[in-house]
């Protein structure tokens, strides 16, 4: 397998022990809203101290108002060194342009600083301003050019980075907010805030992709299959996993070669060479085709056969030999007798093997599509830069970077590229935002820094491997050092509440909000225990906070379309509800699409009522069908 999976969900599968994680009426399973506003304090002279957790507080209307406020300063003083640089004019504009800016007069800003840009077209502060301008004015789109440019003129400021990541999260980029964290992480020196936004940002979108493909029969292989690669090659769980993988989707690029590895590895010749015929069949020319061939050759003492096939993959992708000669079993090694360049370098392995250093042979002149589909990795990474909106271009360029060991370039590469094939590309993102969420954790165990690093095991363990009990462990370990810190409260409350603990989840996030009272996280959790009670009129007083702080969260603004139903307010509940189900929140069970039909009634609204009805009845349905056991029939 190709990397050491740190994130790992047990509880994912019926399959596996502890069943499906917790799955709540609402539709969402498992769900915990990113949290943390920014708090510019204080500068010290980069960029705004941003609490950790992701940046969605910053895009928080009268947050980003006070952030831009007490950056001005800082900027200000920016203009009087600018001024040292550029023509009298352009500083009496960039002086002029920065009290509008202070003043949040965006209407006069916005022409004027373009006005500067125009004349001078790297000068930092006047991007730097603009860009935000056009942030706060709800144009984050527009905002990207200049917040880039300004980035670009400066490669040692973290300010114009840090602003790029707000403006690619309200826009929904997961590819330039990817890209722009991994600079910000490697021109911050690996900063802890940097480093733990990244690993936060890793989880995030791990858990995003991961439901989104378990709605489906297919997704629940692919699932399956990134389970198999966090457990121990050779054992049974991996193969098992693999198995199932390839029954729920035997389409899938690589999985028959693979499961036959696995069987291999476990002495299954007989069920391996079964997997073989299946993956010739489908791939012929797949890399874990080839390398299950040259093992089965090599068993067989037809050395020749098997030197062919690794020969093969080596012409194609030097990576993939390097992979195979790693992983090849030590005792399938010829003795001195066989002699040949292949078998010198499994025999050899404290000695650099020249062959995975060699350049690919063959494939000049194939397109992308046609190097990508010979596994030809290195050739395809080399070829000129994608088209921007040639989706599959990007898709086969970051599954290139993934299969040589790049994911930081890959991620952002996969991100363009996923419309192209969901499955895949969802597939390889979840394996690379693995490896870099556990990256992380790494460098933060190597600096000692263990306050940060039981937070974020804790975030993993919550938000991924569905284990509250291992995450209260790792948040009450990382308080010991941080015991104020609002963000690992709100953390620690959610843990309790997942656990059944009402009185510590409700104490905690109180604690959590008493430290910072705009801890989103903090109120979810109180939210989700009032509506647990039944305790509306409490619920609906902090949802009224929440939707405040998150304008646009639609987790939020079904929640209070539920508390206005109960409440007997129905035309608040088709208010919040109608839109986001519309919209498709999820509502599996058709739970939420009932109380809709409810309120439609309650305002005479019949018809409506009547196709929300159906709507309920059909996922119910739905519901039964897909939990129904096999060979029998839902009623």
């Amino acid at each position: 397998m190709d990397f050491d999976l740190k994130i790992t969900r047990r509880t994912l599968f019926p399959s596996q022990k502890g069943g499906r994680p917790e799955h709540r009426d609402d539709g969402l399973r498992g769900f915990v809203e990113p949290e943390g506003l920014v708090e510019m304090s204080r500068l010290n002279g980069k960029s705004p101290r941003i609490s950790s957790g992701l940046y969605s507080g910053l895009f928080a209307g009268k947050a980003l108002t006070a952030c831009i406020a007490v950056l001005t300063v800082a900027l200000l003083a920016s203009a009087r060194r600018a001024g040292a640089t550029e023509p009298e004019e352009i500083t009496a504009q960039l002086k002029a342009a920065s009290a509008l800016h202070q003043r949040a007069d965006y209407a006069h800003s916005i022409p004027m600083l373009k006005q500067i840009v125009r004349a001078s077209p790297r000068n930092y502060l006047a991007n730097l301003l603009l860009g935000e301008d056009l942030l706060s004015s709800g144009r984050p789109q527009d905002a990207l050019v200049p917040l880039r440019t300004a980035s670009q003129s400066r490669p040692d400021d973290l300010v114009a980075l840090d602003y790029t990541v707000v403006a690619a999260q309200a826009l929904g980029d997961s590819a330039t907010e990817s890209e722009s964290l991994e600079s910000v992480v490697a021109r911050s020196g690996g900063d802890e805030r940097h480093l733990v936004l990244w690993a936060t940002f890793c989880l995030d979108r791990f858990r995003t992709l991961e439901t989104a493909l378990l709605t489906t029969r297919q997704g629940e292989g692919a699932e399956l299959r990134i389970t198999a690669w966090s457990n121990p090659e050779g054992s049974e769980t991996s193969e098992s996993l693999l198995e199932q993988s390839a029954a729920a989707d035997p389409d899938q690029h690589g999985i028959w070669g693979e499961l036959g590895i696995a069987q291999f590895e476990l002495g299954k010749q007989v069920e391996a060479q079964t997997s073989l015929k299946e993956a010739e069949r489908r791939e012929p020319q797949e890399a874990a085709t080839l390398r299950l061939e040259a093992l089965l050759a090599a068993a067989d003492h037809k050395w020749q056969a098997a030197e062919e096939r690794l020969l093969t993959l080596g012409a194609r992708s030097p990576a993939e030999l390097e992979k195979a000669l790693r992983l090849w079993p030590p005792a399938l090694a010829p003795g001195l007798w066989v002699v040949g360049a292949i078998w010198d370098c499994i025999r050899n392995r404290a000695i650099p093997c020249p062959l995975v250093s060699a350049p690919p042979r063959g494939g000049v002149g194939l397109s992308a599509k046609d190097l990508y589909a010979e596994g030809r990795w290195e050739q395809l990474k080399a070829l000129p830069e994608v088209a921007s909106n040639d989706r599959s271009g990007w898709l086969w360029r970051g599954v290139a970077h993934v299969k040589t060991g790049n994911c930081q370039q890959a991620i952002p590469a996969l991100e363009r590229g996923l419309k192209a094939d969901e499955r895949q590309g969802s597939f390889y993102l979840q394996v690379c935002y693995a490896n870099e969420e556990a990256r992380v954790e790494d460098r933060l165990s190597q600096a000692g820094n263990q306050g940060a690093l039981h937070g974020l095991k804790g975030d993993r363990a919550l938000s991924l491997r569905n284990e509250p009990a291992t995450a209260q462990k790792e948040y009450a370990e990382a308080l010991r050092s941080r015991p104020q810190d609002a963000r690992l409260l709100s953390r620690l409350a959610e843990a309790y509440r997942l656990l059944g603990d009402t009185t510590n989840a409700r104490s905690t996030a109180l604690s959590s909000l008493a430290v910072d009272p705009s801890q989103p996280s903090a109120l979810q959790t109180l939210v989700q225990a009032d509506m647990k009670e039944r305790n509306y009129p409490e619920a609906l007083i902090r949802l009224k906070q929440l939707v405040v702080l998150l304008p646009n969260d639609a987790w939020t603004q079904v929640e209070l379309g539920i508390a206005y139903g109960q409440l007997g307010h129905p035309d608040e509940a088709v208010h919040f509800l109608g839109p986001r189900l519309a919209a498709g929140f999820p509502d599996r069970q058709g739970v939420l699409h009932a109380q809709l039909a409810a309120a439609l009634r309650k305002l005479g609204r019949g018809d409506e009522a009547k196709q929300a009805a159906a709507e309920a009845s059909r996922l119910a349905n739905e519901s039964l069908d897909v939990h129904a056991p096999e060979g029998v029939n839902a009623p």
